[in-house]
């Protein structure tokens, strides 16, 4: 009996990992066990902690500082083994936002996974805010901008996410788009990623496997997945052979900056925001736990759009922010944000 398996995909800030935390409630109400799949491109755990903080018992195989789609297809096949041995019911695999579908399913394929795991369905949910500026600012990097696309025509399923954010012409527009790409996929409007889980979940069963591993989380460092790491936290991602990689490579200049915080001294977040908008378009999100002033404890920031959003925590670890952009000038950005804190 094959395991049914679900990728979201979505390019950065979207909104997969709020579809994400929907799904988890919704596979549990229905009888469900769910096993999650999750990469974030930098160090820095932030999604997970998301996920650890909103639900409980959850299985969880993480890749970090990396792309799982130009990872070794032995090295997803092991994470994905790992979640198999746990029985769940369903595998939903979170991919990072500059990562294209076709590679995973692709891995799924191999010899190990062929008869153990079956594709569900491919979601991916589209900016509806953002998404026509895509083509405009990655107009340089021609393998980002397919892949974007590529995460739009090999879905199943497409959420046009904060529709409540645009208006009807440019709702009209970016439909539009999908349209140009994916003829066949069913399009959702959607608002903070909400949707019908019989949409997504229908056909889905309880399997009654029995579990080979009582392990409820395992965690795959950079170090573990890679052969090849980077020297700083910050460093744009690079393949070990390129020229290997050169013509299915699933992004190229994006990159994820670690911004420590030295001093305890709380952040406004007036300046937080200035400090992140005056990167223009070059950040595409941020995302961390940063000490706010008027609250006691860590406060889960995420920023994308150009609108930041907050809220209570209880994160206890030390405070951080994570810069995910384009072409970002690094040792500019963490000049900067010593400065923010003098």
């Amino acid at each position: 009996m094959k395991t049914p398996v679900i990728i979201l995909s979505g390019f950065l800030g979207s909104g997969k990992t709020t579809l994400l935390l929907e799904l988890i409630k919704q596979t549990y109400s229905r009888q469900l066990k769910p096993a999650i799949l999750m990469n974030e491109l930098g160090k820095a755990d932030v999604d997970g902690r998301i996920l650890a903080e909103a639900t409980k018992d959850v299985p969880l195989e993480k890749l970090f500082d990396g792309c799982i789609c130009c990872s070794k297809k032995s090295e997803i096949t092991g994470s994905l083994e790992g979640l198999l041995a746990l029985a769940p019911d369903v595998i939903i695999v979170e991919l990072t936002g500059v990562a294209n579908p076709e590679e995973v399913v692709d891995a799924m394929a191999e010899p190990e996974l062929l008869d153990k795991v079956s594709l569900h369905r491919i979601v991916t949910v589209i900016d509806g805010e953002n998404a026509l500026d895509y083509n405009s600012i990655f107009a340089s990097d021609k393998q980002l901008v397919h892949t974007l696309r590529r995460q739009m025509s090999v879905a199943d399923l497409i959420l046009l996410n904060k529709t409540d954010l645009i208006s009807p012409a440019q709702l009209t527009k970016v439909t539009q788009i999908i349209r140009k790409h994916n003829n066949a996929a069913s399009i959702y409007n959607t608002v903070q990623a909400k949707i019908e889980g019989d949409l997504i979940l229908n056909g889905l069963l309880p399997l009654q496997l029995s579990a080979r591993s009582t392990s409820r989380l395992k965690v795959v460092s950079a170090a573990h997945q890679h052969q090849h790491h980077h020297s700083t936290p910050g460093a744009a991602h690079r393949h070990e052979k390129e020229q290997d990689y050169q013509d299915n490579a699933s992004f190229s200049r994006i990159q994820s900056i670690y911004l420590p915080v030295i001093h305890p001294t709380p952040f406004s977040l007036r300046e937080l925001g200035k400090f992140l908008k005056a990167q223009g378009s070059q950040v595409l999100r941020a995302k961390g736990y940063l000490p706010i002033s008027g609250s006691g404890d860590a406060t889960l920031i995420q920023y994308a759009g150009k609108q930041l959003r907050y809220e209570s925590s209880t994160y206890r670890g030390p405070h951080y922010l994570v810069v995910i952009g384009y072409e970002l000038d690094e040792q500019k950005l963490l000049a900067q944000w010593t400065a923010l804190k003098g």
